[in-house]
């Protein structure tokens, strides 16, 4: 059994997904449109609809998070209502994820190194997910 976390966008599920990219290092194993539903008889034609992400799988490590822009406005609103914990093995991984992840975000809680961790700090991205990044001991 695994636990597949998914993040529910309108519209920006490839720019978000190349931003996790960046920030995460995550890989995208599967990236559907509408026009790919479409071709393979799951959707009705919708021309509006046809470059948005019908399906994504992004990989952040071993756990498996899907994307897309089907989702309809209460799943985004509570997609962004969420906290997304990420625990890395370095503090310079933490360090390099949140500058990227605030560039034209929001910083929620500056980088700290309380006597519990190695360092902490949350930040909400451009897209109104909120991340927090931590390195344990």
């Amino acid at each position: 059994m695994k636990f597949i976390q998914v993040l529910c966008f309108s519209g920006e599920t490839e720019e978000a997904l190349e931003l996790y990219k960046s920030a995460f290092g995550c890989t995208v194993r599967s990236l559907l449109h509408y026009a790919d539903a479409v071709k393979n008889g799951w959707e009705k034609p919708d021309e509006t609809k046809n470059n948005l992400v019908y399906h994504s799988e992004i990989m952040f490590g071993e756990q498996e998070v899907r994307m897309n822009d089907w989702s309809d406005e209460e799943q985004v609103r509570l997609t962004k209502e969420v906290m997304y914990r990420v625990g890395f093995d370095t503090e310079e991984e933490v360090i390099k994820a949140f500058h990227i992840l605030s560039e034209g975000g929001e910083v929620i809680k500056p980088l700290e190194k309380p006597p519990y961790m190695v360092i902490i700090g949350a930040v909400k991205d451009r897209f109104g997910i909120q991340w927090e990044l931590m390195c344990d001991f």
